[in-house]
């Protein structure tokens, strides 16, 4: 499946991560234009309203690159406008880059953005330089690799989970049913080379997660 990576104007993420990335289109959602050009990575196209980015930047940018702009009063923000793009071209694998920081609201509404797409069959995953975030669901088998010094965490985003397994972890599951809202998953870690999540019902946020 073609992914489209996403990169807006929250915290920088590392190259050394971005590097590690394997995407087929990139969207810059307005500011992320900043750290694209670190990146030394040509973007695709540039969308927003464009209020974060300096006039020199956006005018280097502008002849070589489609631009969208929007006003600064809109109902989306600019990374769900970026998503909405994404869709538009047929991307059902998205990357956010640059959309976790100081500001929790807009955090907070990037990671919610995850949930709601995931409705409609889009696979939306945050990456920034101490996480990366993606959605379980209804019969899911998910294998993460040993990190030393991660911690992987799942948070239900449904009234309840059901029928959830960790195998190869310090702290194992074997058919548990988690409430919302509980933190019974928090902080986990893996033991061996691998660890195993399966979830039967429900839908939950994996954290794989360092200090």
């Amino acid at each position: 499946m073609k992914t489209a990576l996403i990169i807006g104007n929250g915290q920088e993420v590392h190259e050394n991560i971005i590097n590690t990335i394997k995407y087929d289109y990139v969207i810059c959602a307005d500011g992320g234009l900043e750290k694209v050009k670190k990146y030394g990575i040509i973007p695709d196209i540039l969308i927003g309203d464009l209020d974060s980015l300096a006039p020199d930047l956006l005018k280097e940018y502008e002849q070589n690159i489609p631009v969208e702009r929007f006003p600064s009063e809109k109902d989306l923000t600019d990374m769900e406008l970026a998503v909405e793009f994404a869709l538009s071209k047929g991307y059902l694998s998205i990357i956010l880059a640059g959309a976790t920081g100081t500001r929790l609201d807009h955090t907070l509404g990037n990671i919610m953005l995850m949930e709601k797409y995931y409705k409609d069959g889009v696979n939306i995953s945050i990456v920034d330089n101490n996480n990366e975030m993606k959605i379980i669901s209804d019969n899911t088998e998910l294998f993460i690799d040993y990190k030393q010094g991660y911690y992987i965490s799942i948070i239900p985003l449904t009234e309840n989970i059901q029928g959830l397994y960790l195998e190869g972890f310090k702290y194992p599951l074997n058919n548990v049913n988690v409430q919302r809202g509980s933190t019974l998953c928090i902080s986990n870690q893996i033991k061996g080379n691998k660890g195993k999540i399966k979830l039967r019902q429900g839908r939950a946020i994996v954290f794989i997660s360092k200090d």
